[in-house]
């Protein structure tokens, strides 16, 4: 069996595939990853690993059996392409219990302020309670335990976000599209519809946000959705940027609609040209202090690569002829 790259790997990453892959699997890696370079050894491909994709590509694949993303995310994927020619496309979640534990550290350096302080502190401001001093931002932290939490996406993400915080004696409100089965999670957990959230988010203390990016999904954290939250609420962003209407959210900091927020991905990203940007080009996000920024490193863990592990046990899958895993619905959109 025979793999193609179709995306360039950083020299660790491929070691650690190459590692786990079965003994007679094939590694075919082209001279470059245009499509001229990729299409001559399509046709010897079973599987493409990564995310480029030309319809050239697909014609040309004559062995393909599926594709492999080495990641979650699949928005950059076209779809009617992938449709049209009918191709199995699997994904990654095994980055999942990695990134959720990002999305609570994010949570409770929002809730405790704990960024906001130490960027204080290192001016030698305390912002302690002084009788006549108003303070831009309370010194006062959140409470986690006995919190009201609202997870928007229940997949591998939201599920394991689910499970970290449970021992705090939370209550959640989850908002999913599928079927969330109470004998599993328990009476600490409530499932709604995506279409109940506006009238069911007031109440909650912290929001976070694991879904997919889809044309559903895109701008669904908006000024409705920002204006119908509690105003001591904390939102925590750990899906793709562009599900966040960029606008609506920078006026809803800034105008103190909503306390804080805690984000991973971004509106703007830096490039091979210009490797220094801010996180939007448009607003100043970077100057908010109610805001903790991550770089989009949620997925990032010293010594292992969590985001390959599915995509390596799929393509062994697939060479000994058992059920591939995380197969995408291109109708759905993941």
């Amino acid at each position: 069996m025979k793999v193609l790259l179709t995306k360039s790997f950083f020299r660790e990453d491929l070691d650690y595939i190459l590692k786990h892959l079965l003994e007679g699997i094939t590694i075919l890696t082209p001279k470059g990853f245009d499509e001229s370079s990729l299409l001559d050894l399509v046709s010897e491909a079973d599987i493409f690993l990564g995310s480029y994709i030309t319809n050239k590509m697909l014609d040309k694949a004559v062995r393909l059996k599926f594709i492999q993303i080495p990641w979650t995310g699949v928005d950059n994927l076209d779809f009617e392409l992938l449709s049209k020619h009918n191709i199995v496309v699997c994904n990654s979640h095994s980055n999942s219990a990695a990134v959720a534990e990002h999305a609570v550290a994010m949570m409770m350096d929002a809730a405790k302020k704990i960024s906001y302080h130490d960027r204080l502190l290192r001016q030698g401001k305390w912002n302690r309670v002084i009788r006549g001093q108003i303070n831009e931002i309370s010194p006062f932290s959140k409470m986690i335990s006995k919190s009201r939490v609202g997870i928007i996406g229940f997949g591998a993400i939201g599920k394991q976000i689910y499970s970290f915080l449970k021992g705090y004696n939370c209550t959640f409100k989850i908002f999913t599209k599928g079927v969330v089965n109470q004998d599993v999670y328990g009476t600490d957990l409530i499932a709604f519809s995506p279409l109940d959230m506006y009238n069911e988010i007031s109440e909650l203390d912290f929001i976070f946000v694991t879904v997919p990016l889809t044309p559903e999904t895109n701008k669904m954290i908006n000024s409705q959705f920002l204006s119908a939250m509690n105003n001591s609420a904390i939102l925590i962003n750990i899906s793709r940027g562009e599900v966040i209407h960029e606008e609506d959210f920078y006026n809803a900091l800034k105008d103190k609609t909503i306390a804080f927020a805690s984000v991973d991905t971004w509106f703007n990203y830096p490039t091979k040209e210009n490797t220094e940007v801010f996180p939007s080009s448009r607003f100043d996000y970077h100057l908010l202090d109610n805001l903790v920024l991550s770089p989009h490193r949620a997925g990032y863990v010293e010594n292992c690569f969590p985001h390959l592990d599915d995509a390596i046990e799929n393509i062994n899958r697939a060479y000994q002829g058992k059920p591939l895993k995380n197969v995408i619905s291109l109708k759905d959109r993941y």
